[in-house]
């Protein structure tokens, strides 16, 4: 009788237990919690051989390969990106005694230096960035099979780190686009307009910006199919969204107001440094700011 009344006062101290089992979202913890200290539970440093023994699951497995796969795609185009701006940036900056490039490439065929230069630099936080989740996704991975080892099995935290990557990803994805779509276009077309002044040869630039917007064109399509498709790969799983609605909708309200203040500070930007200086310059003139004001 006493073990019970007992049982009864623990339960009402201790309401976040039973909110953990009625949880489906709850993942077994490695605090112990003691009063108000927590503890780490120490997990044993299994060898090579035993972690490369794990059986994991063919659907989780999968999530892993998927994960890498992306990393390794993400690495190899920033590579590959890094290595012709610096090319382009060697042939403008190296010359020859007569002033052309070692290449004796024409000087309307080569990019200019700033493009390359501001693709090198994003290129390389790319590149930077993807070798750290790489290895947060190695050490994550590990860690899971040592608590299948131990007799535990969790969702793995890159899942759940994935999973919310992919709610908010199509909001990135969508936002990002459309940023290039307009900033690129109307880029592409005021240097094709400057362009047929036939003052200025700007075919490269052209054909690069037209490049990229189809680039971004193809990889919106397939990244969305993808994000989707790994979504519902994660959800038939566990049998649950392993993200609650209510985290879902915050998440996502978060990623709408990051990329609105992304996007209309850099709409700020382009209005003071090129418009801006562009309705001075016609107004000293004695020009209309517009054609048709």
């Amino acid at each position: 009788m006493n073990s019970e009344i007992m049982n009864g006062i623990n339960a009402e101290q201790n309401p976040s237990h039973q909110n953990q089992i009625n949880n489906p979202n709850y993942v077994n913890s490695n605090s112990i919690g003691l009063g108000e200290k927590k503890y780490t539970e120490i997990i044993p440093e299994f060898s090579k051989q035993e972690l490369n023994a794990v059986v994991v699951n063919k659907r989780i497995a999968k999530e892993i390969k998927m994960e890498k796969y992306k990393i390794a795609f993400l690495m190899f185009v920033s590579i590959l990106c890094i290595s012709v701006s610096t090319f382009f940036i060697v042939l403008n900056y190296v010359k020859l005694e007569d002033g052309s490039n070692f290449l004796k490439i024409d000087d309307s065929l080569v990019p200019s230096a700033a493009i390359m230069i501001t693709i090198l630099i994003f290129s390389s936080i790319c590149f930077i960035k993807a070798a750290i989740d790489l290895n947060h996704i190695l050490i994550d991975v590990k860690r899971y099979k040592s608590d299948i080892l131990m007799g535990r099995e969790r969702i793995p935290f890159f899942i759940i780190k994935s999973y919310k990557k992919i709610i908010k990803k199509h909001i990135y994805l969508n936002w990002a686009c459309f940023g290039i779509y307009l900033y690129g276009g109307l880029t592409t077309l005021i240097l094709f307009l400057v362009n047929k002044s036939n003052k200025v040869h700007l075919d490269s630039e052209i054909m690069i910006f037209i490049i990229v917007l189809s680039i971004t064109a193809v990889m919106q399509i397939f990244t969305l199919i993808f994000n989707y498709s790994r979504k519902g790969n994660i959800d038939s799983f566990y049998g649950y969204e392993i993200v609650t609605l209510d985290q879902q909708i915050a998440l996502k309200k978060a990623a709408n107001k990051f990329c609105m203040v992304i996007f209309f500070t850099i709409l700020a930007i382009v209005l003071f440094v090129v418009f801006i200086p562009y309705f001075i310059v016609r107004k000293k003139s004695n020009k209309k700011l517009w054609w048709f004001l």
